[in-house]
């Protein structure tokens, strides 16, 4: 059997858009604008660009995983998801409410309705070897 096969994780990143000030020709916080010291989004691109490593490396470390990237902003997916992916996994109606309050943090990592990461993500190596030891763990069993 394939690494992941069965298993589904969702992970959420930072929003898409940069609502203020950010568009195709700049960001409200370059170095050459009026507005230099304005936030720059640097946090949010790094957020976003951490979940893409996460995405890289289980990709090929865990083939059968079927992974989403969602935005935090598509909760008309994401609870619904989330619910199904927790009761599936034979998780209790309290659980499965806890993860909906904490899966819709930018920043967060679900695996199988079970909200591992909410807000903040430690270095994306620790959270692809969490994801793989329950991977493995849930193979063993």
């Amino acid at each position: 059997m394939t690494v992941g096969t069965g298993h589904r994780l969702m992970l959420v990143r930072e929003q898409d858009a940069q609502h203020s000030g950010s568009g195709c020709c700049g960001r409200l916080g370059e170095a050459h604008t009026d507005l230099g010291g304005a936030a720059d989004y640097a946090h949010s691109r790094a957020v976003m660009a951490s979940i893409g490593v996460v995405y890289r490396r289980l990709e090929r470390a865990a083939p059968g995983l079927e992974i989403d990237v969602v935005d935090p902003r598509n909760t008309i997916w994401l609870y619904p998801a989330v619910w199904r992916a927790s009761r599936r996994a034979g998780r209790g109606v309290g659980a499965s409410l806890r993860s909906l309050t904490r899966a819709g943090a930018a920043a967060a990592v679900v695996l199988d309705g079970e909200v591992l990461y909410s807000g903040v993500l430690p270095e994306p190596e620790v959270v692809v070897a969490t994801i793989m030891a329950k991977l493995h763990a849930s193979h063993a069993a």
